[in-house]
């Protein structure tokens, strides 16, 4: 290989001294410019498992390809081909592989004669010699569109899939072979996804394409996807609501509006927010509010020529969060408990795991607010006076005890003006200070709402001065001392501040 390196550089150098020699008298203050390589591209193959990796059996041949940028006119276009390990796989200089009998991997380098350039003009790929491949058993189509959804014409979806062995090994090459029964109804491209074409059904068809000869005999997975055929907006009208202007921080809205006619195709509306740092809003219309303190967006809504504009806002001091299926950015602050799930209707908990099953207990604190994070939370006693919380326990709770467990209120400001600990009419009680809504008391079966009023000077330590606002350093619940007998999780539904009790209940009973 060095001889051929060295006997083209001779060329080369040979050639140019003639050059010079034959046109020195007249050319002698010309520069020669020469056109060299900026890229060499290797073309993938069907036994590539990614961009640079391949797969070759033992004695396997495989031929690589390459395209030259520039593609025309270079000046020394010829390229060298070589291989890290010949032991394992042999290059030729046409760039033919040959896989050894040994496993292993060598990597193939490909350079211009030259010897040098950029990088993109000397990519290599990996070549991975194998005994056997490993193929796929069995797939399956891991998001097909519900039945009762459907993607507009134009709209794309895009479908996945996953696949098992027979011997529970990952697949050498996972790769899938999407195919569309009717075309002209929706296309399917090579990464799964659809798009809608005309009105009408469509079974998409997915087999696996990796090197498999038996996936042809009926390895594969299939869905229907139903197209549909856009209705234009004629008229476009966003409903007013007073709550736009006094969102709470986690809230989730949906703004209603109008359309005509009737059946138009509203998931053609586009939604865009100013904000969306503060306020976002998805595909269908929906808010999210993402800022603890006081913030201003502009929703525009576009449906064809019709653009309609509604501005929202957060009302600093009001938290409306949901852990139906989120739970960040609060976080679980005892040491070994967890965020569980969140089915959609709360977040489940696990608590911590004690270490001395005789005598520890379980503690799973959530906290929104860290001290010295940084981050500040602001609360407005005066207007939203009553902190609630939808929670399901392990254990009925005693007042004032923290023998079967506790909830506990943490917060303060820096420098100290409330906080930090909630303690009803006590001066120093800590454990369990808290109203019940609508209950004797603590159910372990059912949520319970809890409430307190941030409003008196219901505190340990320092107390409230009467201000009407606080900057938060700390927010969390504390939540402890649940003894070992009892389950390891609880739940945790919402986060809320309101007005007045009249608010409350009239939330609840809606809620209801």
């Amino acid at each position: 290989m060095k001889s051929f390196k060295y006997h083209m550089a001779g060329l080369i150098a040979a050639c140019c001294i003639g050059l010079y020699s034959c046109e020195n008298e007249k050319d002698l203050e010309k520069p020669i410019e020469a056109i060299t390589l900026s890229s060499i591209n290797i073309e993938e193959t069907d036994y590539h498992a990614d961009a640079t990796t391949v797969y070759l059996l033992k004695g396997q041949e495989l031929q690589l390809n390459y395209t030259l940028t520039p593609a025309e006119n270079v000046t020394f276009p010829e390229v060298i081909w070589t291989s890290s390990d010949e032991s394992v796989a042999q290059v030729s200089q046409t760039g033919k592989i040959t896989a050894q009998n040994k496993e292993g991997q060598s990597i193939i380098m490909i350079t211009p004669v030259i010897g040098f350039g950029p990088a993109a003009a000397t990519p290599a790929i990996t070549i991975i010699v194998l005994d056997h491949y490993v193929y796929m058993k069995e797939i399956r189509i891991t998001n097909p569109l519900p039945d009762d959804e459907m993607i507009d014409v134009g709209q794309t979806y895009r479908l996945s899939a996953d696949f098992t062995t027979e011997s529970g090994d990952p697949a050498t090459f996972i790769r899938y072979h999407w195919t569309s029964s009717d075309p002209t109804v929706a296309t399917v491209d090579k990464e799964g996804v659809v798009r809608g074409v005309a009105q009408g059904n469509v079974t998409i068809t997915c087999t696996p394409d990796d090197q498999n000869p038996q996936s042809a005999s009926g390895i594969t997975a299939t869905t229907v996807i139903r197209i549909r055929q856009i209705i234009p907006i004629e008229t476009f009208e966003i409903i007013a609501d007073p709550e736009l202007n006094a969102l709470g921080y986690g809230q989730e809205y949906q703004i209603r509006f109008n359309v005509t006619p009737i059946d138009a195709t509203i998931s053609s509306i586009v939604w865009e927010s100013d904000n969306a740092g503060a306020i976002s809003v998805d595909n269908e219309g929906k808010l999210t509010v993402n800022s603890m303190d006081a913030a201003m967006a502009a929703i525009t809504a576009t449906a064809g020529d019709i653009v309609k504009t509604v501005n929202v806002a957060v009302a600093q001091g009001r938290l409306w969060y949901s852990f139906a299926d989120k739970f960040t950015p609060w976080t679980v602050t005892t040491a070994d408990a967890a965020v569980q799930s969140s089915d959609g209707t709360k977040t489940t908990i696990q608590m911590s795991n004690p270490t001395n099953e005789g005598s520890a207990k379980h503690r799973g604190d959530v906290n929104l607010v860290t001290n010295n994070s940084g981050v500040i939370l602001t609360v407005h006693p005066n207007t939203y006076r009553y902190l609630a919380v939808k929670i399901q326990f392990p254990t009925v709770l005693v007042s004032g005890s923290n023998s079967n467990g506790c909830i506990k209120l943490e917060m303060f400001d820096n420098p100290r003006t409330i906080g930090p600990v909630y303690t009803g009419n006590t001066a120093s009680n800590q454990n369990n200070v808290y109203t019940l809504f609508g209950a004797g008391e603590i159910s372990t079966t059912e949520p319970n709402i809890l409430y307190f009023d941030m409003l008196e000077t219901k505190w340990s330590g320092e107390f409230t001065t009467g201000t009407s606002s606080y900057n938060l350093v700390q927010f969390k619940f504390v939540i402890a001392d649940y003894p070992v007998a009892a389950p390891w999780t609880y739940d945790i539904y919402w986060v809320r501040t309101f007005k007045t009790l009249e608010e409350l209940t009239a939330y609840i009973s809606a809620e209801n």
